[in-house]
Parts: C-alpha cells; sequence; structure tokens
C-alpha cells in the first residue's frame, strides 16, 4: 500500500487513463461494426430496390404480352367468325335520307350562332347608333380638313384626330330577328332529326349485338368487341353517336371510326374528341 497521497493519486490517474484508453478501443470498434452493419444494410436495400424495379418491369412486360395476346385473339376471333357469321351493316341506311342529316347539322350551327338576348340586342342596337352618329361627325371632319387653311394646325390636328376615333374602330354586328327566328326553328327541327335518327341506329346496333353478329372493323376499333361489363348503356349510346358522326362527316374509312381529328374548334372537333375519349376508355383491358 503506497502511503504517499500523491503517488497514490498519479497511480489511480495512470489506471483511469488506461480504462479511458480500453474504452475508446472498445467505442471504435464498436463504430467500425455499426458501421460495417449501415453499409451492409444500405447494400441489401439496394439489393432490394433493384430486384423490385425488376420485378416491376418484368410485370409490365407480362401485361403487355397480355395485352398483346388479346388483341390477338380478339382478330383471330373476328377471322373464324367471318368465315360462319353474318355481319352487321352499319354503314348504309337508307331510312336515313340527306334531308334528315341536314336538318341535324342546321341545328348544331344554329346553336354554334351566338344568340343575343333582348337587352344584348338593345344594348347592341344603342352601340350601333352611337357609331353612326360618331361616324357622321367623323365624315364632316375629314371634309372640313380638304378646306382648312395649312396655318389652321389646331384645327386640322382636331378633325383628324376625330376622324381617326371612328375609322380604328368597327361597327358592332346587329342582331338579326330573322336570323334568331331561323335559327329557333332549326334548333327545333335539328333536335327532332337527331331524336329520330338515334333512335334508327341505337334500335340497329341492338340487334346487332342481340344476335351475335360481327361488327364492323372499323367499329370494333374503336368500341371493341362487346361492352364492358356494368357499362353497356353508356356504350350503346356512344356507339350511337360514332355511327351518327360517321353520317353526319362522310367518314367512310373501314378501318378508322371517326377519320382525322378536325383542325377548327367548333361542335364537330368537340364531339371527336369526346368519342375518343370515351371509346379509349371502352376498349381499356
Amino acid at each position: 500500500m503506497n502511503i504517499d497521497p500523491v503517488k497514490a493519486l498519479d497511480g489511480k490517474v495512470e489506471r483511469l487513463k488506461k480504462e479511458l484508453k480500453s474504452l475508446e478501443t472498445r467505442i471504435d470498434h464498436a463504430q467500425t461494426d455499426a458501421a460495417h452493419d449501415q453499409l451492409s444494410q444500405a447494400n441489401q436495400l439496394k439489393d432490394t430496390a433493384r430486384k423490385l424495379t425488376r420485378t416491376d418491369d418484368r410485370v409490365t412486360e407480362l401485361a403487355e404480352s397480355v395485352h398483346r395476346l388479346e388483341r390477338l385473339l380478339v382478330a383471330l376471333n373476328r377471322k373464324v367468325r367471318a368465315g360462319e357469321t353474318r355481319k352487321a351493316n352499319f354503314d348504309d341506311w337508307p331510312e336515313i335520307d340527306e334531308a334528315q342529316l341536314a336538318k341535324i347539322l342546321k341545328g348544331q350551327e344554329a346553336y354554334a350562332r351566338r344568340a343575343f338576348t333582348p337587352q344584348e340586342a338593345k344594348d347592341t342596337r344603342k352601340a350601333i347608333a352611337e357609331y353612326d352618329r360618331l361616324a357622321l361627325q367623323a365624315i364632316d371632319a375629314a371634309e372640313a380638313l380638304t378646306h382648312l387653311p395649312p396655318t389652321a394646325e389646331a384645327l386640322w390636328r382636331k378633325n383628324y384626330k376625330q376622324w381617326r376615333s371612328i375609322s380604328d374602330r368597327k361597327r358592332p354586328e346587329a342582331p338579326d330577328d330573322d336570323t334568331h327566328a331561323k335559327d329557333t326553328v332549326a334548333k327545333s327541327a335539328g333536335n327532332e332529326a337527331i331524336a329520330h335518327t338515334r333512335q334508327l341506329i341505337r334500335a340497329r346496333i341492338e340487334d346487332a349485338v342481340a344476335r351475335d353478329l360481327l361488327f364492323p372493323a372499323w367499329f370494333e376499333n374503336m368500341l371493341g368487341p362487346a361492352a364492358p361489363p356494368g357499362k353497356a348503356d353508356d356504350w350503346l349510346y356512344t356507339a350511337t353517336d360514332v355511327v351518327l358522326y360517321r353520317l353526319l362527316h362522310d367518314v367512310t374509312s373501314p378501318a378508322d371510326a371517326l377519320g382525322p381529328a378536325p383542325l377548327e374548334e367548333g361542335h364537330r372537333k368537340t364531339l371527336h374528341d369526346r368519342l375518343t375519349g370515351e371509346c379509349a376508355d371502352y376498349r381499356k383491358p
């Protein structure tokens, strides 16, 4: 036993240093082991992610393969049925004459035209009267320009400004009561014609479905081989519009139901876009 307190303290310090060094070594080893474990886990996660990615890619490939097989089966089914099944005729419609189609088109044009409300018509006529009044003043000002002396610069500028104030404007379009009345008649006739025409088209499609007739290629390409489960009524509604679109716009392609998309904005383009979207949903596997 060391009775010297200083030496005893030094000895204790040395022991503590050794213990501290031993502890530091253990901590270093623990950190190294933890780093190795973390790296191992990270590698495992990366490996799992790669496996999942490969699995997702494989599932996508399988889904595409199944879809291709379904399309091939549909095509094969068509070839088999074509030899032994009666075909539906959705191209010839003797019961729908040109006059009926013309009424529908005129009705659509009437709906597309902007109609004035009574108040709008009143305001427009008032604006036209004001325009005409200013136009007469501008004409007088323009004529006065030819008689002004060269020194009357202020008057010249005033008259010229008055002329330009009206020459840069456009006269409002007058509401046409006769056109409004004709449009009302056209809308009514168009509504009656389209209701009757759609009824005829839908009846023939329903008959083809009931008798399991072979649809035309353009029809099946657009709407699929049959109505999706639970959507028969919606499918029939869209199918009727597809046939009607072909009749109205003289689409005769044996493969393309609607033909090229219209470039100009309007009722036809809106209908083309709607039918394209709806039919794409019906064709989804």
